[in-house]
C-alpha cells in the first residue's frame, strides 16, 4: 500500500459559523418539532412516520454541520488535496498564472453556485456566467484565489491569502528541486557520432529585373499583413483592458510558466468582438420563505378566534396539526432548499403552502 504524501501546508479557511449553522439548526430544529408533534399529538401508524421523518431531518441538519466544519485545504508539492467527512478530492496542479477575483464592491465578478443564498459555496459553480469552476468558499469574502488545475480552476477563500500563496511558493520550488534532482541522476547517453559533411559554398546569385521587382512586391504584403496583425492585436488589448481584469498574482506560485505557444490566442475578426449583454434572472426574495409560516399561523389564529379548532386528543385535531405544520413550517423548508437549488420553483413552493392554509382556515372557520 503506497505511503500517503505529507502536504507542504494546511490552509485554514475563512469560515463564517453563524451562516455555516444556520440550515443545519434550522433543520435540527424542525426535525425535533416533527418528532415531537408524531410522539405526543399524533398516535398509530401516522404519528410514528411523522416521528421518523422528523428524526430524518434532524439527522440531515447534524450531517450537513459535520461535513462543513470538517472541510480543509491542504497544498501539496504537485496538487491541492480538499478533505472533508466522507471523503476527499485531488486537484492536480497545472502551470498557469494565480489570480485574484473580486466578488464584492465595485466592478465585482458574479458567481453562481446553488448554495450562495446560504452564505457559503462547496462544489461547482460559474464565473460571470461563461466558465465553470471547482469553488471552496465557506463565508461571504470579498474576493477568492483561483489556482489552475487539470480539473479547472479552482476558488479558494483562505483565511489569510499570504498564507496561501507562501505554500505555494514553497510547494513550486520542492517540486523545482525534484526536477533537477531526476535531471542530474538521469543517465546520460551519448549521441551517436555524426558525419562530417563539408559545408557546401553557394556562389552569388545576382538578381534580375523582374525578380527583384517579385521580390520587392513580397516583402512589401508581408509588411501589410504584419502591420494588420498588430492593428488587430491592439484592437483586442484594448477590448481586454476595457472588461474587468482578474488581479494577477505573483507567477512562481504554482509552477512555471507556461509554454508561450499554449498562451497564444486566435485573433477574432472584427465582426466577432461585439459587446456581449449578461441577461440575469432575479433571485426571489428571502422574504419568500416566511411566507407558509405566517399563512399557517394565520390559519391556526383564525380557527382559534372562530372556535373552529378540534377538541385536542381527537383524531380531527391530530389531522389538523398534521396539515398545519406540512402547510407551514415544513414548506417554508422547501422553499429554503428550492431557492438554494432551483430558484424558479420557490414560487410554487410558496403558492402550494399559502393555498393549503386557505384551505385549512377555510375549514375550521367554517366548521
Amino acid at each position: 500500500m503506497p505511503s500517503r504524501i505529507d502536504p507542504i501546508a494546511s490552509i485554514r479557511l475563512a469560515r463564517s459559523w453563524p451562516r455555516l449553522l444556520a440550515l443545519p439548526l434550522l433543520l435540527l430544529l424542525l426535525g425535533a418539532a416533527g418528532a415531537g408533534v408524531g410522539v405526543f399529538a399524533i398516535r398509530g401508524p401516522l404519528g410514528v412516520g411523522i416521528a421518523g421523518a422528523g428524526g430524518f431531518i434532524g439527522l440531515a441538519g447534524i450531517a450537513i454541520a459535520a461535513v462543513l466544519a470538517s472541510v480543509r485545504v491542504e497544498i501539496e508539492e504537485s496538487a491541492v488535496r480538499l478533505r472533508r467527512i466522507g471523503g476527499e478530492r485531488v486537484y492536480p496542479l497545472t502551470p498557469g498564472p494565480v489570480t485574484r477575483v473580486r466578488l464584492r464592491g465595485e466592478n465585482a465578478s458574479t458567481l453562481r453556485s446553488r448554495s450562495r443564498s446560504l452564505g457559503w459555496s462547496l462544489g461547482r459553480a460559474r464565473l460571470r456566467d461563461e466558465e465553470d469552476i471547482e469553488i471552496v468558499r465557506l463565508a461571504r469574502t470579498p474576493t477568492v484565489i483561483l489556482l489552475p488545475t487539470e480539473r479547472g480552476r479552482l476558488a479558494l477563500a483562505p483565511a489569510d491569502d499570504a498564507e496561501l500563496l507562501d505554500a505555494l511558493a514553497r510547494a513550486a520550488r520542492a517540486r523545482q528541486r525534484l526536477d533537477e534532482l531526476a535531471v542530474s541522476t538521469a543517465p546520460a547517453v551519448a549521441p551517436p557520432p555524426q558525419p562530417v559533411v563539408p559545408p557546401e559554398v553557394e556562389e552569388p546569385h545576382i538578381l534580375t529585373g523582374i525578380e527583384r521587382a517579385l521580390l520587392e512586391e513580397r516583402l512589401g504584403q508581408e509588411r501589410r499583413a504584419e502591420a494588420e496583425a498588430a492593428a488587430l492585436a491592439e484592437a483586442a488589448a484594448a477590448e481586454a483592458a476595457a472588461a474587468v481584469p482578474e488581479e494577477q498574482l505573483e507567477s512562481d506560485e504554482v509552477a512555471e510558466a507556461a509554454p508561450a505557444a499554449s498562451r497564444r490566442r486566435a485573433v477574432r475578426p472584427s465582426w466577432a468582438r461585439l459587446p456581449r449583454v449578461a441577461v440575469r434572472r432575479p433571485r426571489p426574495s428571502e422574504v419568500l420563505v416566511l411566507f407558509p409560516l405566517i399563512g399557517a399561523g394565520s390559519a391556526w389564529g383564525a380557527g382559534l378566534l372562530a372556535g373552529g379548532m378540534p377538541e385536542a386528543g381527537t383524531d380531527l385535531a391530530r389531522l389538523t396539526s398534521l396539515a398545519l405544520l406540512l402547510s407551514g413550517p415544513a414548506t417554508s423548508v422547501g422553499a429554503i432548499l428550492a431557492r438554494a437549488w432551483w430558484p424558479r420553483m420557490v414560487g410554487v413552493v410558496v403558492a402550494g403552502g399559502l393555498a393549503a392554509s386557505v384551505f385549512i382556515g377555510r375549514a375550521l372557520v367554517g366548521s
